[in-house]
């Protein structure tokens, strides 16, 4: 009960709607109503006023009233027989009298002490007074016990008084009915708009939208409809996308393995066959092993763009300390890549508190993919440029680093790139990188959270706790 009042309470645009199309058929009905009750009361009182036919039905009335005395055996002051046929003929007004002596009226006769005292004290006793109405006809009647007349005033338009209603009602109801529709019948063809809508893009049809009216919840639903519409092909498109990029990968990596994989037969052929020396050996020994570390390699980077691509790949995250954490992060990339010989330079820019929603360990394997490449890739006579930044909501990493211009074995495809970008999407960012002039740009954004100062001096020894991952 206490929902459904809350309902009537806050009721739908949809329901006042279709509220107001009930009240203005409603009140059409009614109209109609009126309008059919009066034409037809006024019809049939026009007709039942006519002289002939007012004469001719009170004949007829006073024939069957004589018709039933002599039948009935009935006497002049015998008032509750003669009130039975005037209760069968209940629109007669009847005044049953001798010599201006009334022994039964109409208008008396549910006046039971008169009918007892007539009846019993006093018969033939006068009660009330003879009324003559203008339109009252009088006729001889023979009772049982002596002749005496009766007066009769009928009103002949009564009796069609049920038809008249259940007309009445029967055309209102009609009338409700083909105005509600009327009215309902925009609602009803954008209903059916929809469907048809929605029956187009099931068959897949890409840019079919279905049209948006009115502000109700239609609309809402037609909106929705599309949005979902939009969102399933987006989906679609990008499986389609990665299902293709991944098939090309993999292609690739097949066809590229054999060398490789080749190569190490053939060592390992030699070796076992003893068509070669001890030293030759040990040289051909340390080529496969290197080839095989290099496929291994390859199927690493498959392997991680396969997981971050898949259905099944999810992120564990938790908020940190953008500072304390990229701190961390940034300063194990530089350590590394100075490990190696080269020459890092960081412009940290962000000198407020803020937080970063992220998981950790894929955020450390990310920064691991871009320092293995860089070390790959990049000349260490240049600078590789680090710079961390707060942009639009963002935390912004961009690293540059100077391309070596010799010819470079490829040895990833840029798997791991792949797999780096499709995990900071999943992370709400996003993940760019482009070369120009022999240098290799990446760019990384992260959504930036909004700082709360008691909560990160609480979890500081948490957050701290994590760095054993990093």
């Amino acid at each position: 009960m206490i929902n459904f009042l809350k309902k009537m309470a806050n009721p739908t645009r949809l329901s006042l709607a279709t509220l107001y199309d009930v009240v203005i058929a409603a009140a059409a009905a009614f109209l109609c109503y009126v309008a059919v009750t009066n034409a037809m009361g006024l019809l049939a009182g026009m007709m039942t006023d006519q002289k002939n036919y007012y004469e001719r039905h009170t004949k007829l009335l006073a024939e069957e009233f004589q018709d039933f005395v002599t039948e009935n055996h009935v006497e002049i002051g015998d008032g509750e027989t003669i009130g039975d046929w005037n209760s069968e003929n209940w629109y007669v007004f009847l005044t049953v009298y001798q010599r201006d002596r009334i022994y039964y009226n109409t208008m008396d006769r549910d006046n039971e002490k008169l009918k007892t005292e007539l009846k019993d004290e006093h018969p033939g006793f006068q009660y009330g007074y003879l009324y003559r109405h203008g339109t009252a006809v009088t006729y001889p009647v023979k009772f049982a016990d002596g002749d005496g007349e009766i007066l009769i005033r009928a009103y002949f338009e009564a009796r069609f008084r049920t038809l008249i209603l259940v007309l009445g009602a029967g055309m209102s109801a009609v009338c409700f009915v083909v105005v509600f529709l009327v009215l309902l019948q925009k609602k009803l063809a954008y209903i059916r708009q929809i469907e048809k809508g929605i029956h187009i893009l099931e068959t897949g049809s890409r840019g079919y939208e279905i049209p948006l009216k009115g502000r109700d919840e239609l609309y809402s639903l037609a909106d929705s409809i599309n949005q979902m519409s939009e969102s399933l092909h987006k989906e679609i498109e990008e499986k389609d996308r990665i299902e293709k990029e991944r098939s090309e990968i993999v292609t690739a990596l097949s066809h590229d393995i054999r060398t490789p994989l080749t190569s190490v037969l053939f060592y390992l052929d030699l070796i076992t066959a003893g068509k070669c020396t001890a030293d030759e050996s040990v040289l051909y020994m340390e080529k496969a092993k290197r080839q095989a570390y290099h496929m291994k390699n390859l199927m690493d980077d498959l392997f991680s763009y396969s997981y971050a691509t898949g259905d099944r790949f999810s992120l564990k995250n938790e908020e940190y300390d953008g500072n304390e954490l990229f701190g961390q992060l940034i300063g194990d990339l530089t350590e590394s890549l100075e490990e190696h010989g080269f020459r890092t330079e960081v412009r940290y820019e962000i000198e407020t508190p803020f937080a970063v929603e992220t998981d950790v360990v894929q955020l450390k394997r990310v920064l691991n993919n871009i320092g293995t490449n860089i070390e790959k890739y990049a000349r260490k006579d240049g600078i590789v440029s680090v710079e961390v930044r707060l942009s639009d909501g963002f935390v912004c990493l961009n690293i540059e680093n100077p391309i070596r211009d010799e010819e470079i074995e490829v040895e990833s495809y840029g798997i791991g790139v792949k797999a780096s970008e499709q995990m900071i999407e999943k992370m709400g960012g996003s993940f760019t990188y482009e070369s120009h002039d022999y240098r290799y740009h990446t760019s990384m954004k992260l959504p930036e959270k909004e700082w709360n100062e008691e909560q990160f001096s609480v979890s500081k020894r948490k957050n701290s706790s994590h760095d054993k991952n990093f």
